[in-house]
């Protein structure tokens, strides 16, 4: 039985369809849970996906830090 993780925020984030997957790989090997809802419209004329991260306060730098390693910035 996996031990209970006292989560007491919520991330919103918006990420492009090419990176999402990647993204919530890196984050779900860390053990950071997160949900996937799709999104409708986008950045740049772009599908998109918005994820809900539950976490733990302190760990905001790192799944930021996550995100961006698995995100590319397009014009």
């Amino acid at each position: 039985m996996p031990s209970e993780v006292n989560l007491d925020r919520i991330m919103t984030v918006v990420v492009q369809e090419q990176d999402v997957d990647a993204a919530m790989r890196s984050l779900k090997n860390l053990g950071i849970h997160s949900t996937r809802l799709s999104s409708i419209g986008g950045f740049l004329g772009r599908r998109s996906a918005t994820l809900l991260i539950g976490l733990v306060s302190g760990q905001e730098k790192n799944i930021i830090n996550i995100l961006e390693q698995n995100s590319r910035t397009r014009v």
